[in-house]
């Protein structure tokens, strides 16, 4: 199965084709043929059961019949007043039972024994009379214990026998006297086996068995065929139902009838291979539909193998070309199917590696272009910070604390911001860069304004996002302290660092002019001074996700809060 499998796997598309198509058309056309072929059989034995059942029931009643014209001479002899008063000794004497005899009883029984051939002679056994009177009466001392004789004596209709032994067919009845209480005797009749059963085995033609039985499953009869059975094929025979079965490793089919009158069972079985079934047709019918078939699925794989494979050996020449490294070759396809679709896909991924290659060039000059610009930054901070320190240890020399102050703030600003180059930094930093910008912003504005530090110690030594706080403490003091008048109270700002929960919240507040809602709805979506307010926004979002960062709070008047909330990160 794992070598068919794998032979099918490795096959071309259009061997695939016609292997796939071969077993789809002709599987269901053999299933059908089959099927046909079956049902037929079925229907004709179904048929054959029919005519067999009408058959046996005509005969078994044929039978009957024959056995019927004994049982009403029978009935008509045991029940006569005649043969009561004979049998039971009711008359008064010798001369009596010999007028009655010779008047009445054996004048009716030579009628019947003549015109019906299968009694060959009838017999009354009487337990009154102890010496035969006439040609006809005996005492019953001779079979008084025998079976048939108890058996006859019990019952209340006639009783049929066979003797196997003896091969004597025969009917009893008993005789009760005039009183119709007393038993008197039996009546025997011994009728003629071979002219009841004549002519039983030519009512069928072919291979077939005859089986007559009697209650006792004792075999009465048994047809030309069934005598070659043994006994114990004959018993599982009996112990079938009707219909179909299997004997001596062989199909038969059987049907019974009963016989009435004796209470008989009709048994009528025969071979399944007897049956004729013409299967010639279905054959020639399926054999025929098979070609037809078989020629149409050429054709379709002619058409498929210039619609679809086709397509796809053309697709897969173009591959090749594009694995060589020609990314120039022409790809496409007309169709709208899915080999179309896929050539289609093709084609577009081959454009994209094009353009992948060229962008990859032009990465890599970009890429010297950066590191030169890499280098030339390098130069620069250092130049910035080498003379940041001439300045500082010139204005140490004159004694100009306030230019070697601003010098330093000046320098740690940069330094801090800078970074190094990384885009995260320790909160400790982050608050030296802001405050080294704000030591520079008081020298700036003669220390008009006061700031407050509230930061919690646990914050140093978390992580932020790079140069977050100045750009809001800029837009802090521009928009809010140096817009706000002399006159209206001292100018402070606020710079607190807290936990809640497991965030971070920077705030930074002053008491400035505030904002009206127009300003501050549009305040994220402006740009200041290249570090704007959105610009914190997006870094914020970008590192820790979309639900962190700023809210803006602010009322005209009184101030303005900027929260900025991001996760703790240690």
């Amino acid at each position: 199965m794992k070598q068919l499998l794998g032979y099918f796997r490795n096959s071309t598309v259009r061997k695939k084709l016609i292997i796939t198509y071969l077993v789809v058309i002709i599987i269901p056309i053999l299933a059908l043929g089959i099927y046909a072929y079956q049902s037929s059989k079925g229907y004709l034995k179904k048929q054959l059961l029919i005519g067999m059942n009408h058959t046996v029931t005509q005969t078994a009643l044929n039978l009957d019949q024959k056995m019927e014209k004994s049982g009403n001479f029978i009935s008509f002899m045991v029940f006569n007043p005649i043969v009561k008063k004979v049998t039971g000794s009711e008359l008064p004497d010798i001369l009596s039972y010999t007028k009655e005899l010779n008047d009445n009883i054996e004048p009716t029984i030579w009628y019947y024994i003549n015109i019906n051939r299968e009694m060959k002679d009838v017999l009354f056994y009487s337990d009154f009379t102890g010496k035969q009177i006439g040609n006809f009466i005996y005492p019953s001392d001779a079979v008084r214990h025998t079976e048939w004789y108890e058996e006859a004596k019990r019952a209340s209709k006639t009783q049929w026998h066979y003797d196997q032994q003896q091969q004597v067919l025969y009917a009893t009845h008993n005789i009760q006297k005039s009183d119709n209480t007393t038993f008197a005797g039996v009546l025997y009749v011994k009728i003629d086996y071979d002219k009841m059963f004549e002519k039983l085995d030519q009512v069928y033609d072919g291979e077939y068995g005859i089986l007559i039985t009697d209650t006792k499953q004792q075999v009465i009869y048994a047809g030309e065929q069934a005598s070659t059975l043994s006994e114990k094929a004959i018993g599982e025979i009996g112990a079938q139902e009707e219909g179909q079965f299997r004997m001596q490793g062989k199909e038969y089919m059987m049907t019974r009838s009963t016989l009435p009158n004796s209470g008989w069972t009709f048994t009528y079985f025969m071979p399944t291979t007897s049956m004729i079934v013409d299967t010639q047709d279905i054959l020639k019918a399926t054999a025929s539909v098979i070609l037809i078939c078989i020629m149409v699925l050429l054709c379709i794989i002619w058409l498929f193998s210039r619609t679809l494979v086709q397509p796809i050996l053309a697709l897969k020449k173009k591959i090749s070309i594009v694995e060589n490294g020609n990314f120039d070759v022409p790809i496409m396809s007309n169709a709208k199917d899915e080999i179309g679709q896929l050539t289609q896909s093709f084609a577009d991924m081959v454009k994209k590696v094009q353009d992948s290659i060229q962008e990859a060039v032009q990465a890599r000059m970009l890429e010297k272009e950066a590191e030169l610009k890499a280098l030339q930054a390098q130069i620069s901070p250092h130049f910035l910070y080498n003379t940041l320190s001439i300045i500082n240890w010139k204005a140490v020399q004159q004694d100009a604390m306030d230019i070697s102050k601003v010098a330093n703030a000046l320098s740690k600003f940069y330094r801090t911001s800078l970074n190094k180059g990384r885009h995260l930094i320790r909160i400790r930093d982050e608050i030296g860069n802001i405050q080294a910008y704000l030591d520079i912003q008081l020298i700036m504005h003669d220390d008009e304004f006061e700031v407050i530090y509230e930061i919690d110690e646990a914050a140093y030594d978390c992580e932020t996002v790079n140069f977050i706080l100045q750009p809001i403490v800029e837009n802090a003091i521009i928009h809010g302290l140096d817009e706000k008048e002399d006159g209206d109270g001292r100018k402070l700002l606020r710079i607190g660092v807290k936990f809640e929960g497991k965030d971070l919240h920077f705030i930074v507040q002053d008491n400035g002019i505030g904002m009206d809602t127009s300003v501050l709805a549009s305040l994220l979506e402006s740009e200041g001074g290249g570090y704007g307010l959105r610009n914190v926004q997006e870094r914020i979002r970008l590192y820790f996700g979309g639900e962190y960062g700023l809210t803006i709070e602010s009322e005209p008047g009184v101030g303005t809060t900027v929260t900025v909330v991001i996760p703790m990160r240690r």
